[in-house]
């Protein structure tokens, strides 16, 4: 009977247990598969359904289409389908009767007096008024009959990723977005990563607030999304096995790796006379996958020392996490004014620190400019030098540059 039930409230909504979704960061496709009669079919969505449904997106696949009627319909207050029936409502420690006159307005007769409300809790006599009632009817007419799939853009199902990069391990986790209001069943779930733009709204209305609810779902057949391949500059994962998503937020293993992050100490900026820079910290490592871009949590020692945002990077592609300024993160300079618009610039770097990082310094001149400079890169703007330092040890860079008068 529980199963009978189901399949009638799934029909009613317009979600079929054996449909598939394709999640994008901020939308979602969903397809659904459809037995259809010769000539025409009628879907009726529900409410969240339609609210969330991205303008002219809706197809039905498989058969010639002809053409569609869309129609709004009334939301009705679930007393309407109690019109001159009793509902009872509790009073004053005691349940009464009163009798629906007009559901619309509404208007209730309780012993002789006609009441616009009713205090208290309102019991209804049978569930007639509280079964979902489609929002639209959409009519198809087409060519053709049998198996086909329905599929739409919704806003209503979204997802984010979250890192964790501790140590020399980096693990994800895909937080899926409900916001339709209902369980969602799915045969096959694939999450998509990178910039896909959506021009079209939906319809007048915003979809309702989720509920205030974050599960993590039970483990999976194995851990992970496995990565399907790339698409017009988007990544493709599918989640394993079929996938039951309550209503608010269902978070599941997305990724677990082994990086080789190094601490690093970066400072990027113009020509400065200035006794001292500083550096800005953070941590490099290469892509162990195709990675999707989310929010990484980073710890460091068991200590959290903040977050930053990873971009969708390729395989063995640099992933820079940059998170502000490290208080021994300092460098001395010194200038030495040889004419002038010439001057000799020595940098001295020195880790402080108990264990080793890198120092990446690059800097630019006012053009045109002349650079005299070894062991670093020349950039068409000055130059970008990258170096290890263990422990106390130090490192001093020297140029000579001449600027434009």
């Amino acid at each position: 009977m529980q199963k009978q039930l189901l399949a009638a409230l799934t029909l009613a909504l317009g979600i079929s247990v054996a449909q598939e979704a394709t999640i994008y960061r901020t939308f979602a496709e969903v397809r659904q598969p459809v037995t259809l009669p010769a000539g025409s079919w009628t879907w009726e969505p529900s409410q969240v359904v339609l609210r969330s449904l991205i303008a002219g997106t809706l197809e039905l696949g498989g058969v010639e289409e002809l053409s569609r009627l869309v129609q709004v319909l009334p939301q009705t207050s679930p007393l309407s389908a109690y019109r001159g029936a009793k509902v009872q409502f509790y009073w004053e420690g005691q349940w009464r009767e009163a009798t629906v006159v007009d559901p619309d307005r509404p208007i209730f007769e309780y012993e002789g007096r006609y009441l616009t409300t009713l205090p208290g809790l309102i019991a209804y006599p049978d569930p007639a008024g509280l079964r979902p009632t489609p929002a639209a009817r959409v009519t198809f007419s087409y060519r053709g009959s049998g198996p086909a799939s329905l599929s739409y853009l919704s806003r209503g199902l979204t997802w984010k990723l979250y890192y964790t990069l501790e140590g020399a391990n980096l693990t994800g986790w895909a937080a899926l977005e409900n916001n339709l209001g209902q369980v969602l069943e799915f045969k096959r779930v694939e999450l998509v990563a990178g910039s896909v733009p959506v021009l079209e709204g939906g319809f007048d209305q915003p979809v309702p607030p989720a509920q205030a609810l974050e599960s993590r779902a039970a483990a999976l057949e194995k851990a992970g999304a496995e990565f399907v391949g790339e698409a017009g500059g988007t990544y493709r994962y599918r989640l394993p096995g079929a996938l039951t998503l309550q209503p608010g937020q269902t978070e599941l293993p997305f990724l677990q790796a082994g990086v080789q992050p190094t601490y690093t100490w970066r400072w990027q900026s113009g020509f400065t006379s200035a006794p001292e820079i500083r550096f800005e910290r953070g941590y490099r490592f290469a892509a162990p996958e195709n990675l999707a871009g989310g929010l990484v949590s980073v710890r460091d020692q068991d200590v959290f020392v903040g977050q930053a945002f990873l971009p969708e990077t390729a395989k063995g592609g640099l992933v820079a996490l940059w998170l502000g300024p490290d208080p021994e993160g300092r460098a001395e300079r010194r200038i030495e004014v040889l004419a002038q618009n010439r001057f000799r610039v020595s940098t001295t770097v020195k880790n402080s620190k108990q264990y080793g990082l890198e120092v990446e310094l690059s800097e630019s001149f006012p053009q045109p400019f002349t650079l005299e400079i070894s062991g670093a890169e020349r950039t068409p703007e000055g130059y970008r030098v990258r170096f290890t330092l263990a422990p106390g040890a130090s490192r001093v860079l020297t140029y000579t540059v001449t600027l434009p008068r």
